[in-house]
């Protein structure tokens, strides 16, 4: 490994040379100071993609004849320092954006982002920012141990600690709430509508990069990646009529009430002054802030009541449990379930969704055996017509005519909204069937009453013991 300040000391002879260096010098520099590192004779390596504006010399370190690292060395000017990412709440500048990017598309897991005074090391595969330094010494002292050569060769690359979920949220929702004080503060929006804006862009995200929308001709991860290329171009324009566009067309054709005609969040999306550098710092966010765990840790924040509901842990109800079984297949269509996000938390709105379905399919699957005999063509199709609309549309049964969620603010109405969307699109992803349309999630989403019917039959059950007393 290097000896004490040799990194630093050859940093701060690249910064002392850089206003007379040439490329061949940025080379020389990059090629000497991978050597410290026990890297002899890298391979450059030509990115793909569009990364010339980088001013990038790129290399590719290989062990077990693998490449395990992409190393890109840049002029300074190209990267922001991680103190100013930080305090937008962003993982990535535009330079290292897009030679991560490169380096995902290389197959490649790690990347190297370096001017020799600031650096960025990243999991280019899962997207995951892992060590920054902001000057020289601390290259030496963070990043020079993980990549020396010879610990590499150990798995060093592997064993560092990523982010936790907590961290991740964290840092997403000071990334939000910076967005939604803009949008309320700049454009007049209301707290209802700003935070609709950026629920709106995190749906958006989360199916796009699960590819979740697609018919003949279309496909909502291309005309996500179009809208992106729009607003990060060089000279962006359109994106804002663009948005706004593809928000209408989710409401229209997928039923997506979440982009349902909104006049006022829908003039202000469709302006590029909004939209240009809204969708430009979005690009700048890693791929883990839109996992459904971090989305809805992002949410753990403010009153203490709320930060419980996030993580509570949903229990076995017996009574709903008892309920569920007791059906027969002919009354799929009547079972309804009614849950408080008051008392019982978030994360029991995937638990008894679950819950239900698979009811349905328990159900479906014991009609079919006691349906008629195979050969009796016109029994089966009498049989098909009274078939439970539970058994040919769950997903849409289930939320507009099966389960009802309570919530009692508009922070847990927005929140249960968002958790239902991904929601279904996981459901959807992981039975590898077609989401052809959106259910109706707002008919899932009730407003809680002062008593709700549960509280009256306990409240009732326990007058009756009182009165057998």
């Amino acid at each position: 490994m290097t000896s004490d300040n040799d990194l630093s000391r050859l940093c701060e002879e690249w910064r002392q040379r850089l206003a007379d260096a040439s490329k061949e010098d940025q080379s020389r520099f990059a090629e000497e100071f991978l050597g410290k590192l026990g890297w002899r004779d890298p391979d450059p390596v030509a990115c793909p993609g569009n990364v010339s504006h980088t001013t990038a010399v790129s290399y590719l370190l290989q062990r077990d004849m693998h490449g395990v690292i992409a190393a890109h060395f840049v002029l300074p000017n190209a990267l922001k320092t991680p103190a100013a990412l930080a305090e937008r709440g962003l993982d990535f500048c535009e330079t290292s954006r897009v030679l991560v990017n490169a380096t995902r598309a290389m197959n490649v897991r790690y990347a190297l982002i370096t001017d020799l005074y600031k650096a960025y090391l990243y999991d280019a595969l899962s997207d995951a920012p892992l060590i920054s330094a902001e000057a020289p010494k601390e290259i030496e002292r963070e990043l020079a141990p993980v990549l020396d050569q010879s610990r590499v060769a150990q798995g060093a690359l592997d064993d560092l600690r990523r982010a936790p979920r907590s961290q991740t949220a964290r840092q997403f929702r000071e990334w939000a709430q910076r967005w939604s004080d803009t949008l309320m503060q700049d454009w007049q929006a209301s707290e209802e509508t700003a935070w609709t804006a950026i629920d709106r862009l995190i749906l958006l995200r989360y199916m796009s990069e699960r590819d979740a929308l697609h018919r003949t001709g279309w496909r909502l991860r291309h005309a996500f990646v179009n809208l992106l290329t729009l607003a990060t171009g060089r000279h962006p324009r359109g994106a804002g009529p663009a948005l706004a566009g593809l928000c209408r067309e989710l409401a229209t054709e997928w039923n997506a009430e979440l982009f349902g005609s909104d006049r006022r969040l829908d003039a202000i999306l469709a302006q590029d002054q909004v939209a240009v550098p809204l969708l430009q710092e979005f690009c700048l966010l890693s791929r883990a802030k839109f996992q459904r765990g971090s989305i809805l840790e992002s949410f753990n924040y403010g009153d203490a009541a709320e930060k419980a509901r996030v993580r509570m842990i949903p229990e076995e109800d017996p009574e709903r449990t008892m309920y569920l079984a007791r059906q027969r297949p002919d009354d799929a269509d009547a079972i309804r379930l009614e849950i408080d996000l008051q008392s019982e938390g978030y994360l029991a709105i995937p638990f008894w969704l679950d819950r239900v379905l698979s009811a349905y399919e328990r159900l479906d699957a014991a009609g079919r055996t006691a349906g008629p005999a195979n050969d009796d063509l016109i029994a089966w199709s009498e049989a098909d017509a009274r078939r439970p609309a539970a058994f040919s549309d769950p997903l849409t049964h289930l939320f507009e005519r099966a389960v009802t969620f309570y919530y009692a603010s508009p922070r847990q109405y927005r929140t249960a909204r968002l958790i239902a969307y991904l929601y279904v699109i996981d459901r959807c992803r992981a039975e590898k069937k077609r989401l052809l349309r959106f259910p109706a999630i707002g008919a899932a989403l009730r407003k809680r009453p002062a008593i709700l019917e549960s509280d009256r039959r306990m409240a009732h059950a326990a007058s009756q013991r009182e009165r057998a007393i």
